[in-house]
């Protein structure tokens, strides 16, 4: 067989599927359960397909394990050693929509060729399925250490690993991580082709972050296991995404100053303060907002009040704090009249 200029090549899988004879506990009442017949056979690669390199093409295939999953089972089929040009046969079926893939191994057991197609196989349906065999991909393994994450008091339970594939584009492929012990870790295998990539953790994603690390860079190799161990560092924390309410003003109190209540409070210390909401009841007895003072002030006269317009001890006050963000604190605890 000629190769091209190129000197790339790709395999073909001719995936054949017929019907067995009559099973005595048929699937499907009065249907038969599948066999898939498997061809290997070296062919060009297609136009516009990814290209295998000449060392992998010339590798001699040793081994192939062919996997069968559906919603509900996963069949595999392993056959050592493998003939070139030999028919593997795959028994007993189910109709239903298969995914198929077929890992090819070399003598020393390394991995280097891999193929995945999708079919629907329809009870007694004879169907004939190509598959593009292609240099395997590579594992990738990334755990982080967050123990400064956790002891700095910070909810690290959960993150993302954003991987960037094509660097023409903003787009990332997303894994889940999951904590266990001190590290976050994928719990779905990770395989990517060869190739050089550049990824990114959020914790706990990227849309709601308090922690990212730094652009992590990494290569993928086919066939085999890149390992990346990263150390979560607590001093570059984005705390200003942490976005947390500032804190409830202290020793609020209330005294009459010429017969008109003086709300007073201790300055609350919070970086990004922005100021403080003063809250009075209605005459229904319900608390509305009254009025807002900068971050600089920690009282509030109010002098607009008539407390003969109250009865039933209804007239009440309350502050809050508030940052640059539009957070608003807890308020404190209601005074009164008398106060």
């Amino acid at each position: 067989m000629s190769y091209p200029r190129r000197v790339a090549f790709s395999l073909l899988l001719m995936a054949v599927l017929f019907c067995g004879g009559c099973l005595s506990k048929p699937y499907l009442p009065g249907k038969d359960l599948g066999t898939l017949h498997l061809r290997i056979q070296r062919a060009e690669t297609p136009a516009g397909q990814e290209q295998s390199s000449m060392m992998a093409l010339n590798k001699p295939i040793n081994k192939i394990a062919i996997v069968l999953t559906n919603k509900k089972t996963v069949m595999t089929k392993t056959v050592e050693p493998y003939v070139e040009g030999k028919v593997i046969t795959v028994d007993s079926i189910y109709p239903g929509t298969w995914q198929i893939e077929v890992k090819c191994y070399d003598p020393n057991g390394q991995w280097f060729l891999y193929g995945v197609a999708t079919k629907t196989i329809q009870p007694g349906e004879n169907v004939e399925l190509l598959v593009i065999i292609r240099l395997a991909p590579g594992e990738l393994t990334m755990e982080m250490d967050v123990a400064p994450l956790l002891a700095a008091g910070y909810d690290a339970s959960r993150g993302r690993l954003y991987v960037y594939e094509d660097p023409q584009t903003d787009k990332a492929t997303i894994f889940d991580l999951t904590l266990e012990g001190n590290l976050l870790k994928h719990r779905e295998q990770i395989l990517l082709p060869q190739g050089t990539y550049n990824a990114r953790i959020y914790i706990p994603n990227k849309s709601n972050y308090f922690y990212e690390s730094d652009y992590i860079q990494f290569h993928v190799l086919s066939g085999q296991v890149e390992t990346v161990n990263l150390n979560a560092d607590a001093s570059i924390i984005i705390e200003g995404l942490i976005d947390l309410p500032p804190a409830t003003p202290e020793n609020f109190e209330v005294t009459l100053d010429n017969g008109q209540p003086l709300l007073r409070w201790d300055p609350v210390g919070d970086p990004d303060l922005a100021g403080y909401n003063v809250y009075r009841t209605n005459r229904d007895g319900r608390f509305v907002f009254l009025d807002q003072v900068d971050i600089a002030t920690h009282f509030y006269h109010d002098i607009k009040v008539k407390i003969e317009d109250y009865e039933d001890n209804l007239l009440g006050y309350a502050v809050s704090s508030y940052d640059l963000r539009g957070n608003n604190s807890i308020w404190t605890a209601a005074l009164y009249w008398p106060f």
